[in-house]
Formats: C-alpha cells, sequence, structure tokens
C-alpha cells in the first residue's frame, strides 16, 4: 500500500534548501541598480585583465626569454579564453538587466555558478607554494561569486513573482 510520488530533482532541492531571497545589493542599493553596478565593474575589471593577459602573452611570444614552465602557455591561452567568455556573457547579463529579460538573466546565473564550480576547482588544482594567501583569494572570490548567485536568484525570483521590476518608495514610521 506505498504509493510512489515522482518528483523531479529540482523539486527535491527546493524541498530541502532554501534560497533566501534578498532585496537589497550590498546591504544599501536596490537589488537591480546593484546588480547593474555589479555587471559594470565586472565588465571593466574583467576587461583590464583581458588585455593585460593579452600583451603579457604577446610580449613573452617575442621575447628573447623561454617560459620557465612549458605548462605555462597553454595555462595562459586557457585563461584569456575564460576571460574573453567572461566579458562576452557579462555583456549579455548587462543587457537583461536594462531590458529586464528573465531568461537571459537565468543563462547568465546558470553560467555563473559552472564557471565558479570549474573556476574554483581550476584555481584549487594550480595552488603554489605559497598557498595561504592564494587559498585565500580562492576562498573570498568563491564567497563573492556565492554571493552574486543568491542576488542574481533574487532578482529572477523578484521579476517573475511581479511581473517585472517595480519600485517601492520606503516611507518613514515616524
Amino acid at each position: 500500500m506505498s504509493a510512489t510520488v515522482q518528483t523531479s530533482l529540482k523539486d527535491k532541492i527546493c524541498s530541502h534548501v532554501e534560497i533566501p531571497i534578498l532585496t537589497r545589493c550590498c546591504f544599501c542599493l536596490p537589488l537591480r541598480k546593484g546588480l547593474i553596478a555589479f555587471a559594470y565593474v565586472n565588465l571593466v575589471l574583467t576587461v583590464v585583465v583581458t588585455c593585460l593577459l593579452s600583451m603579457y602573452i604577446s610580449y613573452m611570444r617575442h621575447a628573447d626569454t623561454q617560459l620557465t614552465d612549458v605548462s605555462e602557455y597553454p595555462r595562459l591561452i586557457a585563461d584569456t579564453t575564460a576571460l574573453v567568455l567572461e566579458v562576452c556573457m557579462t555583456v549579455v547579463f548587462i543587457v537583461a538587466l536594462h531590458k529586464k529579460r528573465v531568461l537571459l538573466m537565468k543563462v547568465y546565473l546558470y553560467f555563473e555558478i559552472v564557471f565558479s564550480i570549474i573556476g574554483f576547482v581550476y584555481s584549487v588544482a594550480f595552488l603554489t607554494r605559497e598557498t595561504a594567501s592564494e587559498l585565500f583569494l580562492v576562498l573570498f572570490q568563491l564567497m563573492v561569486q556565492v554571493y552574486l548567485v543568491i542576488l542574481i536568484w533574487s532578482s529572477i525570483v523578484k521579476m517573475e513573482r511581479d511581473g517585472t521590476v517595480k519600485y517601492t518608495r520606503e516611507q518613514d514610521a515616524a
């Protein structure tokens, strides 16, 4: 007399894990404006790092000195490729935020989750002997990305619930 209920993995996860719905970014900015600010800062920093890494690769290719580690050159190329992909996805995220497109925000959310996991595993795999400071930076970056994922999730939930993004003015209770 037992009955089985077919449930999906998403339903099982949702029933056991409660993701908080945030209304503010960094406890001070409205959610959407904070995400837009974060996206632009992320875009600028990623473009700068991509340019610097590309110039370093170009310098190393044309310099008379050889790379000390043979595996460094392919790793630098992979890093640059990942940064270019991140620039493209950040532009998609900025467009999604400005045009209030939930589907594009979901695409960026899934990209951010997968990219964060791959980046964390990649960072841990290439830790050098100075692991204390590097490990702290890797964990700090992971925590910032988890916070970003929660912010994006909150924005998606809010947009799907309300049908659009609405702004509310807080009234003084005095």
